[in-house]
């Protein structure tokens, strides 16, 4: 091999050595932050945004991994709203089914997609709050393209917690 080629073949593997180093860093710094977030020990909870025009405040809970969900407390206060955000490429034709921890699952059509993901909207009733909040994981069911389910898990750590301040 000429020598040229051996010394562009060198270029290349120091460039590509100080990309991966660099990436490594970055996620160093990364998890470094995220763990003066949140004390040692603890996964990531749920947390409450809220917007507000000056005249009312707008409150929800949310959690984020691979999937979202956002839940907004009814003004009645025992009835919810939940918005889950999927990724692309699902079935679209079945049903995704929600449900805590082990127990009976509703099943909801997703309702559209955008650049963003797949979005399921449904009611959440107080008997299924109270589930939320005594539970230990939001279990959401979806089947990717080839109809093979994939099932997600939300930890419901501070949803309860969450949830009472968005009202």
């Amino acid at each position: 091999m000429p020598a040229s080629r051996h010394a562009s073949a060198a270029g290349k593997c120091a460039a590509t050595a100080a990309v991966v180093m660099a990436l490594t860093i970055l996620i160093a710094a990364t998890q470094s932050a995220r763990a003066e977030q949140a004390p040692e020990g603890a996964p990531a909870a749920w947390r409450v945004e809220c917007v507000g025009d000056g005249k009312t405040l707008d409150c929800r809970a949310v959690r984020q991994l691979v999937v979202s969900a956002l839940v907004r407390p009814a003004p009645d206060g025992k009835s919810a709203a939940m918005i889950i955000t999927l990724p692309l490429g699902l079935n679209l034709t079945e049903p995704v089914s929600v449900k805590v921890d082990t127990g009976t699952a509703e099943r909801q059509s997703i309702q559209t997609c955008t650049n963003v993901g797949c979005f399921v909207a449904m009611t959440l009733t107080d008997k299924l709050i109270a589930a939320m909040r005594a539970g230990s994981d939001l279990k959401i069911t979806v089947q990717d393209a080839n109809k093979k389910p994939i099932e997600m898990s939300l930890p419901l750590l501070g949803f309860g917690i969450a949830f009472d301040k968005a009202k």
